[in-house]
């Protein structure tokens, strides 16, 4: 018996050191699970600024979101003991992460800002909202149109599903690929697919009336 699970423990060992070949965030998750704190604070500064991003999606206030990118991380502290490698590094730190954001907003007492239509849309931006809607050749009248339009879709994300919005955020935003952000939800690609596929839809029918108000009188 012994023997079976000596075997059983060096099988696993060598599927972990296996899948992490190509996984360079996963050799430094199993290097921080054996002991090496510089391999975390490697995961930490290379992650964060993702991680802020997302949480802001969902909280839509760059303190908050801040915060919770620090709770999503000590809970990666906490688990390392426990870390095995069953997918990617991003898909288990992300299912961490959107657990964390989902938990947030389902507090009693927590309320996502919404801002007017006729609100500056230079109010509230984080770095990521302004690096997505600059282009290299846009002018002042280009730019303000463009956030705009960003700020419109934020508002119509909050009001579709919930999973739907997740998975969206997760292909669109976080690059996740259909199979990552199966892994995240513990769902199958094609579930993921369809929900991606819902959500745009969703997103279509809200934006109609609002986009209206950016084209040319």
């Amino acid at each position: 018996m012994e023997a079976v699970r000596y075997w059983s423990s060096v099988i696993d060992m060598a599927e972990e050191t296996g899948a992490a070949v190509h996984d360079l965030d996963a050799q430094l998750m199993l290097r921080f699970k054996d002991g090496d704190t510089a391999a975390f604070d490697a995961l930490f500064v290379k992650h964060t600024p993702g991680i802020v991003n997302f949480a802001y999606r969902f909280v839509r206030n760059r303190e908050i979101a801040e915060e919770l990118a620090q709770e999503i991380f000590l809970k990666v502290y906490e688990n390392a003991a426990g870390y095995r490698i069953q997918a990617k590094f991003t898909s288990w730190l992300y299912r961490i992460a959107t657990n964390v954001c989902l938990n947030e907003i389902r507090k009693p007492q927590f309320r996502v800002p919404h801002r007017s239509l006729h609100t500056s849309p230079f109010d509230g931006e984080n770095d990521e909202d302004r690096k997505l809607d600059f282009g290299t050749a846009a002018g002042p009248d280009q730019i303000i149109e463009r956030r705009d339009l960003s700020r419109i879709i934020k508002q119509a994300l909050e009001q579709i599903p919930e999973k739907q919005r997740i998975a969206f955020i997760l292909n669109k935003y976080q690059e996740l690929s259909y199979s990552e952000v199966a892994d995240v939800l513990n769902s199958s690609e094609k579930a993921v697919k369809s929900l991606i596929h819902r959500a745009k839809e969703a997103l279509a029918e809200r934006l109609k009336p609002l986009t209206a108000e950016l084209l040319p009188k």
